[in-house]
């Protein structure tokens, strides 16, 4: 996200680093747009194993 301050010069905003770094975790572990979808809840996963055991009620 970027302001506008003095003199209208672009300057970038305080980046929110814990939030970007989970967000690229959650990317790279397929989280985000994974192909394998649980059917439960919708979260996504790079692996159908994974997808299925998402929600999976254990005894």
């Amino acid at each position: 996200m970027a302001s506008v301050k003095e003199e209208e010069i672009l300057v970038r905003d305080e980046s929110f680093v814990k939030y970007e770094r989970l967000l690229t975790k959650a990317e790279t572990e397929g989280r985000i747009d994974g192909p394998n979808k649980c059917l439960v809840c919708g979260m996504r996963y790079m692996s159908k194993e994974d997808a299925d055991g998402c929600c999976k009620i254990n005894p």
